[in-house]
């Protein structure tokens, strides 16, 4: 009974084999599935070479592999909405074939080309008769292939709008916090309008620099700090910018402070002010107020008023307390 099954089951895979050979295998030697499968036995030869022979295993399964595609989805047509988009699919191949890298990611200039090379590929057939000879394209395919490859073109520009624009806001992400509503070609997420500005994250990094350079300092070696500030807070902001990457923008902002004097001590006003490109004639800035008042510290002096007792006297010292930066404001 045993046996029955077992030559049931293998009479049913077999059966099976028979089927899926049948629909995979090339009903004729010149086919694009010959050309598919030569593409992935490329692949797999290349696992085992080095080097050059490594190179030209792998770039003939790009060929074979853009070929057997461009093949097939001309014999059968893929269409989304009706409109057949095998050409797309061969100039994606094509564009990560020339362009692209072994590491899977894919530059910009493919994403660029992609559109128009496609076109172009989707154009192509109209320029060639039946035998493969050269011959001007029919008059009703002129105004469509004119048409189709001017609105790939666009597409195009729009894509290479978008990461030359992505390349401004990484250098220049100031830019960000400026008002688009007079424009209809940027359109502003809340993920942008949040991102700190350059001169917001040099204020910050200044002030534990600027507590760690008075706080609890003796008042008089503060005072003489705060006659002659200008080299110090030089430093602390140069000491500061190394902390964040550089970028094009940092040339765009300038940094300035003024000292005044408030009830029990200073008042020291840090402001970065954006020069750069902006939308209003009026240049932008952002400010930090630190307080610096006069506190006392006990100090210890080792000199001894009884024979058990140590005394302890007050030294006045600089307290510091910086307020939070304040938003973005342009000069009235």
């Amino acid at each position: 009974m045993a046996s029955i099954l077992d030559f049931f089951i293998f009479k049913y895979l077999i059966n099976t084999f028979k089927v899926l050979w049948k629909s995979l295998a090339p009903s004729r030697a010149y086919s694009w599935k010959t050309f598919i499968y030569l593409s992935f036995f490329s692949w797999v030869m290349s696992f085992f070479a080095t080097d050059l022979v490594h190179d030209i295993i792998t770039h003939c399964g790009w060929l074979f592999l853009i070929i057997g595609v461009s093949w097939a989805t001309t014999e059968n047509p893929i269409k989304i909405w009706g409109i057949p988009i095998g050409p797309w699919i061969t100039g994606a191949l094509i564009c990560m074939f020339l362009f692209g890298d072994w590491t899977g990611s894919i530059p910009p200039i493919a994403l660029i080309v992609w559109p128009t090379l496609s076109s172009v590929i989707a154009v192509f057939p109209t320029f060639f008769d039946e035998r493969f000879r050269l011959k001007v394209p029919a008059l009703q395919f002129r105004q469509r292939s004119v048409i189709l490859i001017g609105s790939n073109m666009v597409i195009s520009c729009w894509i290479q709008f978008y990461f030359i624009s992505q390349d401004w806001l990484e250098q220049y992400p100031t830019l960000l916090s400026d008002h688009f509503g007079k424009t209809t070609m940027v359109s502003q997420s809340a993920s942008q309008s949040t991102r700190t500005l350059r001169g917001t994250v040099i204020l910050e990094f200044m002030e534990p620099l600027i507590v760690q350079e008075l706080e609890n300092k003796p008042w008089s070696e503060v005072e003489r700090w705060l006659l002659e500030p200008q080299p110090r807070i030089e430093a602390i902001r140069a000491e500061a910018a190394k902390k964040i990457p550089l970028v094009e923008e940092d040339f765009w902002w300038r940094y300035t402070y003024n000292i005044g004097s408030i009830n029990s001590g200073y008042n020291l006003q840090l402001r970065a002010i954006w020069q750069g490109p902006r939308s209003q004639t009026e240049a932008y800035y952002v400010e930090k107020n630190c307080q610096i008042t006069q506190g006392y510290q006990p100090i210890v002096t080792g000199a001894r008023t009884t024979s058990s007792q140590t005394a302890a006297q007050n030294i006045a010292v600089a307290q510091v307390n910086c307020q939070p930066i304040s938003e973005l404001k342009s000069y009235e």
